[in-house]
């Protein structure tokens, strides 16, 4: 759902005009679009879920960022709701603040697992920040198991939390080892009780059906597009395929003070590799499509120096 023309960039650190910092929690509900009486999901704090992100008095668009009428983070001003607004600490530093979006998206995701082993499937933004949640939220209680294609992709999982790290072929095996499961063609034939796919890909989602114990649960959080996938499994194995999109209210709390609190435990602000000024959008887009490769993890703009 989104409206054009946008300017993008959701995982947003700004000053007001009073100069205090805040991030913004981009989704565009019902409060931040003027609708009275709230729809169920918001009235219930669930307001990722609004069923009226296309009404009201914004034009349509899930979140900051995909809607016209707002702006993003890749420009020097954006308009936004009160709700929006989530003050940042003197002591968190702005990279770390950015982090608290995409952190919010991980904590929300690592809720619906509970205290279960788990497979993370990508050792991007997201799935560190997953990695991160889910040791925070049941200490050493659980083995958690990722998959990383790049050395420092690998090092950061093990220190965010992940028991075993593994390139992404070796998931199934790493899977067999853990669980003392068997193998039949490209099925475990246990399996690992959670897996948690960060990616989204086809080849994501068809390897998380590969090693989910029967019963199990797939959490995906790596936006997905169109994949054909084959589902056999999924239906004669009875897994629960969970879609994990943005933040609202959590069990514990507000998603984006949980959040705001595991970017300062687990220090996320390091994932934060390279800041590029916009006139330089080119080399940030192809530096952050190459992230993994050179080294790097969260690449983002700085228009500090830029005021409106």
């Amino acid at each position: 759902v989104v409206s054009f023309p946008f300017t993008p960039g959701h995982e947003i650190v700004g000053e007001l005009e009073d100069g205090s910092r805040v991030v913004v929690e981009s989704v565009l509900h019902c409060a931040v679009r003027g609708i009275e009486p709230v729809c169920d999901q918001c009235s219930l704090g669930q307001t990722h879920l609004c069923e009226r992100t296309a009404f009201g008095s914004l034009e349509p668009g899930l979140q900051t960022g995909y809607c016209t009428d707002t702006g993003g983070g890749w420009g020097t001003w954006l308009v936004a709701h009160e709700d929006q607004l989530r003050p940042v600490p003197d002591d968190v530093s702005d990279e770390a603040g950015v982090m608290v979006e995409p952190a919010a998206c991980a904590v929300h995701a690592a809720s619906t697992v509970d205290d279960r082993p788990v497979a993370v499937i990508g050792a991007g933004t997201l799935g560190l920040s997953t990695i991160a949640a889910l040791r925070q939220s049941s200490g050493r209680q659980r083995p958690i198991l990722a998959t990383a294609k790049h050395p420092e992709q690998r090092a950061l999982a093990l220190q965010l939390g992940a028991d075993t790290v593994v390139a992404p072929d070796e998931l199934a095996r790493a899977v067999r080892r853990t669980t003392g499961s068997m193998r039949t063609g490209d099925q475990v034939t246990g399996g690992i009780d959670a897996v948690v796919d960060c990616v989204g890909s086809e080849a994501s989602l068809a390897q998380a059906l590969s090693v989910v114990a029967p019963g199990g649960t797939i959490v995906l959080v790596g936006m997905p597009g169109r994949v054909s996938v084959d589902l056999t499994s999924l239906w004669h194995r009875e897994v629960e395929l969970v879609g994990s999109y943005a933040y609202g209210t959590e069990e514990r709390g507000r998603t984006f003070d949980l959040a705001l609190q595991l970017v300062r435990d687990a220090d996320l602000g390091r994932l934060v590799s390279a800041l590029y000024p916009i006139d330089r959008y080119a080399e940030a887009l192809a530096h952050a499509a190459d992230a993994g490769r050179r080294g790097a993890v969260k690449i983002a703009f700085d228009l500090r120096g830029e005021r409106r």
